[in-house]
């Protein structure tokens, strides 16, 4: 049986997310930095683009830098992937490079990842669902230990992601993944909770 998978679709921007790793993606052929590369290297005062510039990374697909984040983001490590060219990045090439993306992380020891979603707008994810929710499988089942995934969406688009997320598991037959989602911050820094305006309860959706 394959090791748990909690997914974790939280209202927290990257940088906010706690795991042992952040994991972000760029096009070789998009400047500036979109997305979650964008919040990335603003908190690392432009330190992924000035690596970019040095020749460190080209975008090119299978491409990864590790950094250290220090105090920049909640996460210690931050990891970026290129994703190739914009064009043509099409729905097998999203589930492979959250596959590789997700693997590296594992390779690395590393369970509780907090990953941006690569190369998608945050009010695209629900159709991308079966790419996301299969490219998390397939790496998971590499996995010999439960695996925590983050990935931030924006509070308005939770529910949406969480019922597309829920219908490609289902037709995948993924056992073993559990979807939860955080609830709106709070001057506390907020918690997991149920989302608003869905049903009440913990906040959990348990796939069997």
């Amino acid at each position: 049986m394959n090791p748990t998978v909690d997914l974790v679709l939280s209202c927290r921007p990257l940088e906010r997310i706690a795991s042992e790793v952040a994991v972000v993606g760029f096009f070789a052929d998009e400047r500036p930095l979109r997305e979650g590369a964008a919040r990335a290297d603003w908190r690392l005062c432009g330190g992924l683009s000035r690596r970019i510039e040095a020749g460190d990374l080209s975008g090119k697909s299978g491409e990864a830098l590790l950094v250290g984040c220090g105090r920049a983001l909640a996460s210690p490590r931050l990891m970026l992937l290129g994703l190739g060219g914009r064009r043509g990045f099409d729905r097998a090439r999203v589930r492979d490079e959250v596959r590789m993306a997700v693997d590296r992380c594992l390779a690395l020891g590393c369970t509780r990842i907090a990953l941006a979603p690569l190369g998608i707008a945050s009010d695209d994810l629900p159709r991308h669902a079966a790419e996301l929710i299969g490219g998390f499988h397939e790496a998971a089942r590499t996995a010999d230990r439960p695996i925590s995934l983050s990935m931030p969406v924006p509070t308005s688009e939770i529910p949406g992601v969480t019922r597309a997320f829920d219908q490609a598991r289902k037709a995948l037959g993924a056992a073993g993944f559990q979807l939860r989602a955080d609830e709106v911050e709070r001057g506390d820094g907020g918690s997991g909770g149920s989302v608003a305006g869905s049903d009440p309860g913990p906040g959990r959706i348990v796939f069997p």
